[in-house]
């Protein structure tokens, strides 16, 4: 927290770092500190992981047999909103 005192400074080190900077008062951490670079590469990294898991449980599906053809998926879709 000392550095937070030097606003410049902590700038030009969270600026610099390829991480979240942790602030620690008295020993505990108290919050975290990124660049925007450093922000959108952990956004999309979490973006990434949410597709890959939706990907394995379509894998999944097709493998166990849940699947549907197009023109019935289309077919119920149309029936269910009355299109």
């Amino acid at each position: 927290m000392k550095e937070l005192k030097n606003t410049a400074e902590f700038t030009k080190t969270v600026q610099s770092a390829v991480a979240p900077v942790f602030v620690t008062k008295n020993g505990q951490e108290e919050f975290v500190s990124m660049s925007l670079e450093v922000y959108e590469a952990l956004r999309l990294e979490g973006v990434r992981m949410r597709l890959y898991e939706e990907v394995e449980r379509a894998e999944d599906d097709i493998a166990a047999g849940r699947v549907t053809d197009a023109a019935s998926s289309n077919a119920a879709l149309r029936r269910r909103y009355g299109l």
